[in-house]
């Protein structure tokens, strides 16, 4: 999608991610996201857990991925780039889950996951939105919904710091802190609250292209496990969301998408030969998209309504 198709669409694109998501997001910002995505794929291959043994090591691993992707010289084109409003989202905590205490941040985010089972509503104690983006504004401003939320405009010497929060997983990950334009504060996984994204996203022209790896959406990340919590209704309004078949995650080494699991349970050189594979059949995902975006008959019968879609 990044080699070809994305790189020609002229019209302005509003790309919004969280986590893994926001990383992926950014190199579609980026002028030339086919070239960029290559060089991701070569920084996030090249990283060894042998070289990691804290939290602290695999933050710094982290951002070393981050600057050798984008060097000043290219964190500029990124940002500046007029066809393309990248909004990476993040949390920042709130009374014990913003401590920047480590002992206090746990029982925090404990807290946090017992209050979020009796609502998810709950969760707005304890963390808020912060939405970094390079564009005059944030993507759809008034469908937002449910929790406080900042707008901080992203700069090129902010950009690492809101890619690193909006992937700092709690317990595996370092928190980053006070952030420049944000607010001083701890910054965590953006996935906290928009794991997915269970928002009635709203344009008058166009739709919402969702590139994912489920055929549903999960609010947030503590609501992995609640079926029943899964988007449903107007959050699927405009949405065409791309998503493997069951059948075809089958095929994949153990019957799964890769995650970050794999890193506890395979050494680096099963844990590489099996993404190998991963990558390779997707870009034969990648391919029977080109060539439905050059039928769009054959496009149009292929599309199905998602669980929960009306």
């Amino acid at each position: 999608m990044c080699q070809n198709w994305l790189p020609d669409a002229p019209q302005p694109v509003d790309l919004v991610g969280s986590s893994i998501g926001a990383w992926r997001m950014t190199v579609y910002a980026h002028p030339e996201p086919g070239k960029t995505f290559d060089d991701f794929l070569k920084s996030y291959f090249s990283f060894r857990t042998d070289n990691v043994s804290s939290a602290a090591d695999l933050t710094k691993a982290s951002y070393d991925i981050i600057h050798n992707l984008y060097p000043p010289s290219e964190v500029g084109r990124l940002i500046d780039n007029p066809n393309r409003n990248l909004n990476i989202v993040a949390v920042r905590g709130r009374g014990m889950a913003g401590s920047k205490g480590k002992a206090k941040e746990a029982a925090g985010m404990l807290t946090t996951a017992m209050a979020n089972r009796v609502s998810r509503a709950h969760l707005a104690r304890f963390f808020e939105r912060v939405v970094f983006h390079s564009g005059d504004n944030i993507a759809c401003p008034e469908v937002w919904r449910g929790f406080s939320k900042i707008d901080v405009p992203l700069h090129d010497d902010t950009l690492a710091d809101a890619l690193m929060a909006s992937g700092s997983i709690p317990f595996v990950s370092e928190p980053v802190i006070d952030i420049k334009g944000a607010g001083s504060g701890v910054y965590r996984d953006g996935g906290v609250i928009d794991y997915h994204f269970d928002i009635p996203w709203q344009y008058d022209d166009g739709i919402v292209l969702y590139p994912h790896f489920y055929d549903h959406i999960v609010p947030g990340w503590f609501d992995k496990g609640r079926p029943e919590r899964r988007a449903a209704g107007a959050a699927w309004d405009q949405v065409l969301l791309l998503a493997p078949s069951a059948e075809f995650v089958s095929t994949l080494p153990g019957g799964k998408i890769t995650d970050r699991k794999d890193f506890s349970d395979f050494s680096d050189e099963e844990r590489l030969a099996r993404w190998k594979i991963v990558v390779d059949e997707s870009e034969r995902l990648a391919d029977e998209f080109a060539e439905l975006l050059d039928a769009p008959g054959k496009l149009v019968d292929s599309l199905g309504l998602a669980p929960g879609a009306e």
